[in-house]
């Protein structure tokens, strides 16, 4: 269950005002404002996991993108109709002058500096300076919302000293800030994916009123998958019924000439579509476990058996294992059939792997992004989209 969010108080600050409905021309870019939105930045974008979230929610209208990967950038194009907005490729270059209005600015800044998975470098990772390419547009242009993600190593990195230097950055920017680790199993999806989602802005009526999130979504019974599923072993019948909790071994997974392939009473397992028979995610390394949800999709998703426990989930069938495939993985993150049509239409299968991994999971983003609307609506005089 999320606990409960943190909170940076400060002294009130003034809030930004709406601009009104008019076209607005910035640079070389134009486009027509909408005064019943919240317009916003979607920086960092990747394949647009925050574009499409907000998209959902609704009340939010996209006024300008940046991305650094050609592959991510293509496949953003062929989900959004960017025609007119404004656009940068480096974060570095972006140049607050040229960028249009905008309510919130937005972005999951890159994690791979912070995360355990990596050398943890922190600000010594050109990528872990990034966050203050954020920090340096949301003085220059003072947004009144400010929403971010990142691992959750972030928040531990250094003894913590990272993120209180982020922190005070923010403070300093004359934001009220506001974080909480959440896990995309408790917003629809079957992936346990824990990350800290960073909410700031300008009004302190807004305290309390976005995160935090404390309830869950519930996942299937378990005993609701049927009565088992066939699993080669050396018996007299060919092979064992393995249940949901029960374990796996890949040892030999193509022969019946083994016995205790199957454990029981290890974990939970889930049907991914109740379209596809029985199906349950199982880690991809030796002595496996089932589990209930699949583990974090990463961009490494097309590989083979891991060295480390836990690190990776593949899908059981009729006996056999097999990776998930790219829209698995892409619907792991919150991805409707209809969106990763179009994704996989522009990509290889590689890169589908890469920006899966890569990306936010677009349930938890629509859900935060529910909540700040109705707050601007209520602070703004506004109508909230319907639920």
């Amino acid at each position: 269950m999320p606990k409960a969010a943190n909170t940076l108080p400060r002294t009130p600050s003034s809030c930004k005002t709406r601009p009104s409905p008019a076209v607005k021309t910035a640079g070389n870019f134009s486009f027509k404002g909408e005064c019943n939105t919240i317009q916003f930045i979607d920086m960092f974008a990747g394949i647009g996991g925050f574009r499409e979230g907000l998209s959902r929610a609704g009340g939010f209208t996209c006024v300008g993108h940046c991305e650094c990967d050609k592959y991510a950038e293509h496949s953003y194009r062929a989900l959004f109709d960017c025609k007119g907005e404004w656009y940068t490729e480096d974060a570095r270059n972006a140049d607050p002058d040229t960028m249009p209005d905008f309510d919130l600015l937005c972005g999951g800044f890159p994690c791979q500096a912070f995360s355990l998975a990596g050398n943890r470098r922190g600000f010594g990772d050109p990528r872990g300076t990034l966050f203050f390419e954020l920090a340096r547009l949301a003085e220059a242009r003072k947004p009144r919302y400010l929403l971010f993600e990142n691992v959750p190593g972030l928040l531990n990195h250094d003894q913590g000293r990272t993120f209180a230097a982020i922190l005070d950055a923010l403070d300093r920017l004359g934001y009220h800030v506001e974080w909480q680790v959440l896990n995309s199993k408790d917003f629809g999806v079957a992936q346990s994916r824990r990350r800290v989602y960073i909410v700031g802005f300008l009004d302190e009526r807004c305290a309390g009123k976005i995160l935090p999130f404390t309830g869950t979504t519930k996942t299937p019974a378990a005993r609701r998958l049927g009565a088992g599923f066939p699993v080669k072993e050396a018996t007299k019948t060919g092979y064992k019924l393995a249940y949901p909790g029960d374990s796996i071994s890949l040892a030999y997974a193509t022969t019946n000439r083994r016995r205790g392939r199957v454990g029981h009473g290890i974990a939970h397992t889930l049907t991914t579509s109740p379209n596809q028979g029985v199906l349950c995610f199982v880690d991809m390394n030796e002595q496996p476990d089932c589990t209930g949800v699949a583990r974090c999709v990463t961009t490494r998703q097309n590989s083979g058996i891991h060295r480390h426990k836990r690190e990776c989930s593949g899908v059981l069938c009729g006996g056999r294992i097999r990776r998930l495939t790219p829209r698995e993985c892409l619907r792991l993150q919150g991805w409707q059939d209809d969106r990763i049509d179009r994704i996989l239409a522009v990509t290889s299968e590689a890169q589908a792997y890469r920006q899966a991994g890569n990306g936010v999971t677009v349930t938890v983003v629509e859900a935060i992004g529910r909540r700040l609307a109705v707050v601007d609506a209520e602070l703004n005089g506004g109508t909230a989209p319907a639920s």
